[in-house]
């Protein structure tokens, strides 16, 4: 056997286990890619939902009634202000000091 063959045979075998795990992380990272692309959309979905859901509740649908056409109030809730009440604020007492 020729020293050159040897050490060919050799390069080949590390190629291609190089080869091999170059590649389990390409698919690794599409998967990873497939994953983050996935949540994006669920949280969009997600987001739609609990906007849609409120809708209907607005349109006085109860959630028992959402419920029994096969609707589960959505998990997670919409984003925006919390609600204040519609009460007329008194203004802050102004104190004065003497110097």
């Amino acid at each position: 056997m020729d020293i050159n063959d040897i050490a060919a045979k050799a390069a080949a075998k590390i190629d291609a286990a190089r080869d091999v795990k170059v590649n389990a992380v390409k698919t690794a990272a599409a998967s990873g890619v497939e994953l983050a692309e996935t949540a994006a959309l669920l949280a969009a979905a997600e987001q739609k939902y609990a906007k849609d859901y409120q809708a209907a509740l607005r349109a006085d649908w109860t959630d028992s009634d959402l419920r029994s056409f096969g609707l589960d109030a959505p998990a997670k809730k919409t984003g925006g202000r919390p609600r204040t009440r519609k009460t007329a604020q008194e203004p802050a007492p102004v104190t004065g000091s003497s110097q």
